[in-house]
């Protein structure tokens, strides 16, 4: 073979392709924490909790800090970056990656808050990168379906903070978290009664209760967070917005970090399971045709079967993600292609993984296994909010132009809080311009040279 048919076979290589849809992280987080973690998986879904070497060869690397600007100590991490991440680490251990995500997620939120309103929040940020913090999104609850901007939760205003009553599950990686970020409702009502902050995981009045023993994604410690007269400080809430809008911008772009970056966590668990097939048919010969069953052009056409669903989909979470880091569109112009990628992408992720199963053939029934493993793992997929029920919904009103959120409207000609489907703007389908509130103290212990946040140590 000349040098021009080896260079064409190199472009042409698997691996080569996959990794032309991605930007390059080694310098990120090296392929020998990615291993590092890979070999820590089994242990991890054997007991149903993250190992701390899990956890440590993480924050090593400096990925709780990876979202955070590089102006407030952070790695500067784009959203493509972190989505290109998040699918290594899905490869590596699909449970830590899902727990790890929500962290990226509630970073996000902030992050996204932070540019918008150039206020204090920025020591917040410092505060988690520049000690590594590990902070869990609480904020699912029972009842709301998957709604992100509701929450039976109450907050009751007492004197410079908030006093909060309620509960939230699942919450990942609720036991070992610093900082919790979550919303509750003020309970005096008003325009912006729901309020996201951040609060310190041992603050007093919070309780975690492990509860999470599920099928798949064993370890990502997705328990109970009780909150019983926690008090929250002004300083610490760093958003506000009304009860079930969909008009919040800052909302928006934080649901755009989730769908991609969930998505993200999915193909890489879908491309450890056609690695898993690939490795399968390579090593497997059927004696009466004196071939491996990776020459059968059956076998062969399975496998191509599962990459026509995949491959569109890498390209498109990757292409989104750069869209969200361009910022030269509204986050919520992009929120119906964002929730149906993310719809998408759990339709997709139970389905090739069945399919590799069979090509990896009866291994992949056995009780124990990588093949096993990610066969449990990816049903979780269908799980997570907005799911397919609100979401089918939501474009389907979008493409008829009737008022649509993000969350179930089992109510025709009206918004699912009551409203009129037109908002106050006039515009069909988008909130009013709310502004969030800026935090009036800077958080103590949160400045430049002190920045332990809450009670966290």
């Amino acid at each position: 073979m000349n040098d021009a048919d080896t260079n064409q076979a190199d472009a042409y290589d698997y691996r080569r392709g996959i990794q032309a849809l991605w930007p390059d992280t080694e310098r990120l987080l090296p392929t020998s924490v990615t291993d590092r973690l890979a070999g820590l998986a089994a242990e991890n879904d054997r007991t149903g909790r993250l190992s701390d070497r899990s956890v440590v060869a993480l924050r090593e690397a400096g990925w709780f800090g990876l979202p955070v600007p590089s102006e407030f100590e952070g790695g500067g991490g784009s959203i493509e970056e972190c989505c290109a991440l998040q699918r290594r680490i899905g490869a590596a251990d699909p449970a830590l990656a899902i727990a790890v995500n929500m962290h990226l997620f509630s970073v996000g939120v902030l992050v996204e808050h932070w540019r918008r309103e150039r206020d204090e929040s920025w020591m917040l940020l410092e505060a988690i990168a520049g000690q590594q913090r590990i902070v869990g999104n609480a904020f699912a609850e029972p009842g709301l379906a998957g709604a992100l901007t509701r929450s039976h939760c109450t907050a009751r205003r007492n004197g410079k903070g908030w006093t909060v009553n309620g509960v939230k599950v699942p919450c990942s990686l609720a036991e070992r978290s610093d900082l919790l970020c979550l919303q509750v409702r003020d309970e005096a009502g008003g325009p912006e009664s729901l309020l996201v902050a951040l609060v310190a995981t041992d603050s007093p009045g919070i309780t975690v209760e492990r509860t999470w023993d599920t099928l798949g994604m064993r370890a990502s410690e997705s328990d109970t967070v009780r909150l019983r007269d926690c008090a929250i400080p002004d300083e610490l809430v760093f958003h506000r917005t009304r009860p079930g809008s969909h008009g919040d911008e800052v909302f928006a772009a934080g649901l755009g970090w989730f769908c991609v970056s969930t998505t993200a966590c999915y193909l890489g668990l879908i491309s450890a399971a056609v690695d898993q097939a690939r490795t399968a048919l390579e090593g497997s010969r059927v004696t009466h045709l004196g071939a491996s069953r990776s020459e059968l052009p059956s076998f062969q056409s399975a496998l191509g079967a599962v990459l026509v669903d995949v491959l569109p989909l890498e390209a498109a979470c990757a292409g989104l993600a750069r869209q969200l880091d361009a910022r030269t569109a509204d986050p919520r112009s992009l929120t119906p292609a964002l929730l149906a990628l993310k719809c998408r992408a759990a339709e997709l992720a139970t389905r090739a993984v069945e399919a590799t199963s069979e090509l990896v053939g009866v291994a992949s029934y056995a009780a124990t296994g990588t093949a096993s493993r990610l066969l449990r793992d990816a049903h979780a997929a269908r799980f997570h909010p907005p799911t397919r029920f609100a979401t089918r919904q939501l474009l389907g009103r979008w493409a008829l132009d009737l008022p649509f959120t993000f969350e179930l409207n089992e109510r025709p000609g009206s918004a699912p809080d009551g409203h009129p489907g037109y908002e106050p703007d006039g515009r069909r389908g988008a909130g009013p311009d709310e502004r969030c509130s800026a935090v009036p103290d800077a958080p103590p212990g949160l400045g430049r040279k002190q920045r332990s946040v809450g009670g966290a140590p």
